[in-house]
């Protein structure tokens, strides 16, 4: 066999062989546009988390379900199931980045998109529509600011520090509740 033909033959089989990529770009939101584009925004608490292999997407999953602790924004009821890609199921991981993750009796504030094609909504813009909350020693609950991260929102409690600029901070989770509520647009009248 030519020295052509032999390599034709092993790139075709090459090119059969090497699994599907896509590329992902995720678009920056501002936080006034984070809350606009929001479908459902709530402070809630996931109760449970389990992987698995879901044969009609063909990838490894993620169901994570929480209990609403205050609504926000839309009815998202008492419950919200989120299932995204990625996780361990059958002694394999998948491991997207950009996709957050979420520990049982974590709290946090989700911005979310509507259902997707399985019935899922999203975190909208991955990690910007997710912020963590944390138990302060003092017992007040608050929200982690992460600049770069997630959208800050307007005015001087959510800026930080112009000596640290990319440090996470923490700011009143009240504080942050009350700034969406403000930021929410108001529904139009217009038919």
């Amino acid at each position: 066999m030519s020295g052509l033909i032999r390599y034709v033959l092993t790139f075709a089989v090459t090119v059969l062989c090497v699994t599907r990529i896509e590329a992902t770009t995720v678009v920056r939101f501002g936080f006034d546009s984070l809350c606009e584009r929001a479908e459902t925004i709530a402070h809630v608490r996931c109760v449970s988390r389990s992987s698995f292999k879901d044969d009609g997407r063909g990838e490894i999953v993620t169901r994570h379900r929480f209990r609403v602790i205050a609504p926000v924004k839309g009815n998202p009821g008492d419950e919200i199931a989120i299932t995204l890609p990625g996780g361990t199921a059958d002694g394999q991981r998948l491991y997207i980045p950009g996709i957050p993750e979420f520990g049982v009796d974590e709290e946090v504030v989700l911005f979310l998109t509507g259902p997707d094609g399985h019935g899922s909504p999203w975190p909208l813009g991955l990690g910007q529509g997710c912020y963590r909350v944390l138990e302060a020693q003092d017992g007040h609950a608050r929200v982690r600011m992460q600049p770069g991260t997630t959208p800050l929102p307007a005015g001087a409690l959510f800026k930080p520090a112009l000596n640290r600029p990319s440090r996470p901070f923490n700011v009143p989770l009240q504080l942050f509740l009350h700034q969406i509520r403000l930021t929410i647009p108001e529904p139009s009248d217009e038919r």
